[in-house]
């Protein structure tokens, strides 16, 4: 017997898991594979599965879509304030916007370890982690900045290392521009 988990939706259609194990079950194809491989390798994780169970219940409601961006391979608008506010008030629905963009490529890499994510799958399920990790944050009532919070940076490792990206980072544009690449020689 399947769980719905009614708080996920992927292409307006409600995703249901596996109660045991969080395998998703899809109610007909959507148009990017690597979104479907990569939210099977995000649940397959004990800290994917354990977001995923922790958003099914009615208080939360998460669309998400494809879209084309220019540089990135997700995102997670920040909800409105009210949304924040009402964090604790499990009475009210918590709306959150996710955006996954299965056609990113990988452009300035100098050196790509076998560690990281490479395929459309493993970018994607890298997205799902990264992007639920943030309607996570949001869902407690933190709001944006909070790539520089130890709680997230510990969370992102752990999520990291559990899709096998133990070297895959998560930060914003000021972590961006103090990133070194390193060249093996």
């Amino acid at each position: 017997m399947l769980a719905l988990f009614f708080a996920i939706s992927l292409a307006h259609q409600h995703v249901a898991f596996d109660p045991k194990d969080c395998t998703p079950h899809f109610a007909s194809e959507i148009d990017a594979p690597a979104i479907r491989d990569g939210l099977r390798a995000f649940a397959a994780t004990a800290k994917g599965c354990e977001m995923i169970r922790r958003l099914d219940t009615h208080e939360y409601d998460v669309e998400v879509s494809e879209e084309t961006l220019d540089d990135s391979t997700g995102e997670a608008p920040p909800p409105s304030i009210a949304t924040i506010i009402n964090a604790t008030d499990h009475s009210k629905t918590k709306s959150y916007e996710m955006i996954l963009n299965p056609a990113f490529k990988r452009t300035n890499e100098a050196v790509v370890f076998t560690d990281e994510p490479v395929t459309p799958a493993q970018m994607m399920a890298a997205a799902w982690a990264a992007e639920m990790l943030h309607i996570e944050f949001y869902a407690r009532g933190i709001s944006l900045p909070h790539h520089s919070r130890s709680d997230f940076q510990d969370e992102w490792r752990e999520i990291a290392k559990q899709l096998g990206f133990p070297r895959l980072t998560h930060g914003d544009d000021t972590d961006k521009r103090r990133a070194r690449v390193i060249v093996w020689r």
